[in-house]
């Protein structure tokens, strides 16, 4: 017999140091995304460094690519480091912006890096492998697969300055309460529950662009709840409502959204 299987725990369940160690994996990826088109960078949400064909890229939303205005952008990669800046005119952005309600996007961005921004980068944080890790096609929405999660920084818990910025980069783990598919892109749903936690945002603006992240969780037979290492991306988070007055969704794209949709439009030849 297995000793460690897949079960349904409850995230109460998991103890603060799994969630810690699994909120490591995912912030190997991830960097905060900065405009520069006046005096103080303006904090302008969340990207996900990827990479598929042998390229480098920012995977965020396209609200968040859309609000980097003038010719360059920046990005903070870690607490302790300048700003790392970036010139417009040397990336290539694959945009899928919505044409109707923006709930449902679509609302995706994948911007190609110039090779030298690509190593910077690479000093400080490592590119998800998207061609090694393409997972099946379809909705994944159980819960007993393992932990959910976004991570990104809300901007109503970070300080913001004219000359530096204290980022606080959390995990919001949750469940996925619902999951749709809609003119060939798929959406998933975290819920939000703010009955009792003031620990939690009120709004989760500048978590815009996140990762969505699957992380395996097993119980064994003795009743120790574990993590084994592994952290799979499955969508990215472009969207909250609110559907009672203490609780709602983070809406995210997922694997289809990504690997069906922004990929295969990423692939084809520029004219």
């Amino acid at each position: 017999m297995n000793p460690e299987v897949p079960v349904p725990i409850r995230l109460t369940e998991i103890p603060q140091d799994v969630l810690d160690e699994v909120r490591e994996k995912p912030w190997t990826y991830t960097a905060s995304v900065f405009a520069l088109d006046g005096a103080q960078p303006l904090y302008r949400g969340t990207a996900t460094c990827v990479a598929a064909s042998g390229k480098d890229y920012l995977l965020t939303a396209a609200h968040v690519w859309r609000e980097l205005r003038g010719d360059r952008f920046a990005l903070c990669l870690d607490g302790d480091r300048l700003f790392m800046p970036i010139y417009k005119d040397l990336v290539e952005p694959t945009v899928f912006e919505p044409t109707g309600p923006s709930e449902w996007g679509p609302d995706l961005a994948l911007i190609k890096l110039p090779a030298i921004d690509a190593a910077g980068i690479r000093r400080v944080k490592a590119f998800y492998n998207l061609d090694k890790r393409k997972p099946e096609s379809g909705i994944l929405v159980g819960n007993d697969k393992g932990l959910w999660a976004v991570i990104g920084v809300p901007a109503e818990q970070s300080i913001f300055g004219k000359t530096e910025a204290v980022l606080k980069l959390r995990l919001f783990a949750s469940v996925v309460v619902s999951a749709h598919q809609r003119d060939g892109f798929d959406y998933v749903d975290l819920g939000f529950y703010h009955e009792g936690r003031s620990d939690l945002p009120q709004s989760y603006g500048g978590l815009s662009g996140s990762g969505l992240w699957q992380a395996p969780i097993t119980r064994s037979d003795s009743g120790v709840v574990s993590w084994n290492g592994q952290a799979r991306l499955e969508g990215v988070a472009f969207y909250q409502k609110f559907t009672k007055e203490k609780e709602g969704v983070i809406r995210c794209h997922g694997r289809t959204s990504i690997y069906e949709q922004v990929l295969r439009r990423a692939a084809q030849p520029r004219l």
